[in-house]
């Protein structure tokens, strides 16, 4: 089918536009095999997506965008944005842009993320991220190419993993001598030194992408996780440890009625093979376990290997792919240099 670029407009989605925003995402997500997958067995339908995005669209900040592509009266592509946790950088949700079947490939996906990037111009936003996650890798692969296309340049590959509590066999607290923790639900000062001087060697690509050795960039960092991650439920614990009476480590979690996350975990250089982390991160899963939560997730970079070693020695399996990518080209996308 031919189209008529010119002949797209866009529209900023309100909650009369849920019912189409529901259509587009359903259908748009068919070339992702597994989403489509997951869809069916959890019976999700247009109308579950309509009252989600309802929600979603009437508690959204002034940092996001919710955008409706039409041609004529017809809706044929949406895309999502908020604000990232990077200071001036909004960021495109996973899988996004999603265009109705008929009308991919025709360059709708670009206009789309082209728009919207300008519009968070106009907020005062000057980078733009993306992600993706699946379990399926050429789901991810897909979606880097479509993004490489259009200007954006990979920054990390990313793995969520996952610890079953049911099946955990963690039970024992590790004895370590001379270490202290105190436990705080606020970011503390305490805290931004051991993440930031801890990160500041980390084998990370998005700690040094984020800039996260700077402590004032560190402290808005977490400043900004604590509050998205409140705004959906959970609950902060921010622990510092000292070890012989010396700031050693710092650590940031957050919990849900069902769910634990470790969110940052970082232990300054030279206090690293003492296995400060290992203890804090089994404390953690005992204290877990113990409040009958069911699973504990965390994030770290594909190519972190002493990390991942640890995460799995403590029970920790891969379960999700992910890829950050950052718009570096911006003519590609249609844009004059900014």
């Amino acid at each position: 089918m031919k189209v008529n670029l010119e002949d797209i407009f866009f529209e900023n989605a309100t909650t009369a536009h849920a019912a189409d925003w529901a259509k587009i995402f359903l259908k748009g997500m068919k070339n992702c095999q597994w989403m489509t997958r997951y869809f069916k067995e959890q019976n999700i339908s247009e109308l579950d997506v309509s009252i989600s995005i309802t929600q979603d669209i009437n508690k959204k900040s002034d940092t996001e965008l919710f955008i409706i592509a039409y041609i004529s009266d017809k809706p044929i592509g949406i895309i999502r944005f908020d604000e990232y946790w990077i200071p001036g950088a909004i960021k495109i949700l996973s899988h996004f842009p999603l265009i109705l079947p008929r009308f991919q490939r025709k360059g709708i996906g670009r206009l789309l993320v082209k728009e919207g990037f300008q519009q968070a111009c106009t907020k005062g936003f000057s980078d733009c991220w993306t992600e993706c996650w699946s379990m399926d890798k050429r789901e991810i692969s897909l979606y880097q190419q479509f993004y490489e296309k259009i200007g954006f340049r990979k920054k990390s590959d990313r793995l969520e993993m996952n610890c079953s509590l049911k099946y955990s066999k963690v039970e024992n607290e590790i004895a370590l001598k001379g270490l202290r923790t105190k436990s705080s639900q606020e970011v503390t000062h305490e805290l931004v030194k051991a993440i930031s001087t801890s990160y500041g060697s980390s084998l990370d690509k998005l700690h040094t992408i984020e800039h996260l050795d700077n402590p004032e960039i560190t402290k808005y960092f977490l400043e900004k996780t604590k509050e998205t991650v409140e705004n959906i439920g959970f609950s902060i614990q921010c622990i510092v440890a000292k070890y012989e009476k010396k700031l050693c480590a710092g650590l940031m979690t957050a919990t849900s009625k069902n769910k634990g996350m470790i969110l940052e975990i970082g232990v300054i250089p030279k206090y690293r093979k003492l296995k400060i982390a290992q203890k804090l991160i089994t404390d953690y899963i005992i204290q877990m376990k113990n409040q009958g939560i069911k699973e504990i997730i965390l994030g770290v970079d594909q190519e972190n290997l002493p990390a991942i070693n640890l995460y799995e020695k403590l029970g920790f399996k891969k379960t999700w792919f992910g890829v950050l990518m950052l718009l570096e080209d911006k003519e590609k996308l249609g844009l004059v240099k900014m």
